[in-house]
């Protein structure tokens, strides 16, 4: 087996030269010379660093960390390929782990990254509001800068870190206005867990423009954040009064409503039109195709990756942009003589 002397003696250097070559290690640094041919002869002896000695040479590993809410969402999953192609680019390797909405089991995850080394962590998804272990995780991830990882956020805007700020204001407004434009005037909403500051972000500037633009919100229906809670929340809005549009925030309990309504007989958009948030590629192969507010997650992934392995040391947060894709599942609505007069 070649090793680290093996490299060194061929390069002509020292032992200690050619680990500081090899795993940039903090000190004095290498002339570029020097590390040339260090290289060199790594790549001609096939040599493959010890990655727990450069660990410890460094004092941190090239794993970036990376918790979401859940991995088998598909709103989690995008954001980790673009979080493991960016990571890529800067020569480090992702460690993905699930904590839920928990801040308790999350601040676990994040003394065992720190306990790790990893170069950097990135949180997508926020914790409940109410949450009584939040101080655990803003201590855990004090632990965790200590140790000279950087940390940012997606979708959580978490004291003291860098953020990747999703549009859920702007891109509610935005497609409620649209629907508006459309000709809708009667609402609900499938509001998802209240003390989800993402959700309730998107349900109350959905209801608020609604309001302003003279249309009303009939019912808003809290629970989960899944497609067992859009079904549910579908049945409650289906024992009241009827509304034009369901408006679901998040794609997965749009999904959820959309099955109910099947089941009860009811064909989209021409008795209930419905409209969800995320505009996920899943969407592209639902029938109808659900009216939503596009987010590029893999990009989100990519911001995040970044915001903690770029140049910039300093804690900053970024916008990430959205487009309203319009599909089958909302439609231009007829112009009653009331309406006609008034345009008249």
């Amino acid at each position: 087996m070649t090793t680290l002397s093996d490299v060194a003696r061929l390069a002509g250097v020292s032992p200690a030269t050619a680990s500081r070559a090899l795993s940039g290690a903090p000190g004095r640094t290498v002339r570029p010379e020097l590390r040339d041919r260090v290289l060199a002869a790594a790549r001609e002896l096939n040599y493959v660093p010890n990655a727990a000695a450069q660990t410890m040479a460094r004092g941190q590993s090239n794993s970036l960390g990376l918790l979401v809410n859940e991995i088998s969402d598909p709103h989690f999953l995008s954001i980790a390929s673009g979080v493991t192609r960016a990571a890529a680019r800067h020569g480090c390797i992702v460690t993905l782990s699930s904590a839920g909405m928990g801040a308790s089991g999350r601040a676990e995850v994040v003394d065992l990254m720190a306990s790790q080394r990893v170069r950097a962590l990135i949180i997508a998804g926020s914790v409940g509001s109410d949450d009584p272990a939040v101080d655990q995780l803003d201590a855990a991830l004090v632990r965790l800068g200590r140790t000279g990882a950087r940390v940012a956020t997606i979708g959580a805007e978490q004291l003291g870190t860098s953020s990747v700020l999703l549009p859920n204001r702007r891109g509610s407004t935005a497609l409620a206005a649209e629907l508006l434009d459309l000709g809708y005037r009667r609402f609900a909403v499938l509001a998802g867990p209240a003390n989800r500051p993402s959700a309730s972000q998107r349900a109350a500037s959905f209801a608020d423009r609604v309001l302003a633009g003279g249309g009303q919100v009939v019912a808003s229906i809290h629970g989960g954040f899944d497609r067992t809670a859009g079904h549910r929340g579908m049945s409650e809005l289906l024992a009241g009064p009827q509304p034009e549009l369901v408006f679901a925030t998040n794609d997965l309990l749009a999904l959820g409503a959309l099955r109910r309504l099947r089941e009860a007989g009811l064909v989209v958009p021409d008795d209930i039109a419905l409209a969800g948030f995320g505009g996920g590629e899943f969407l592209n192969d639902v029938v109808p195709g659900i009216t939503s507010v596009f987010m590029d997650t893999e990009q989100a992934g990519a911001l995040a990756v970044d915001l903690v392995l770029g140049p910039d040391a300093g804690v900053r947060s970024v916008q990430l942009d959205y487009r309203l894709h319009l599909r089958d599942s909302t439609r231009r609505q007829p112009v009653t003589g009331r309406e006609a007069a008034e345009q008249r």
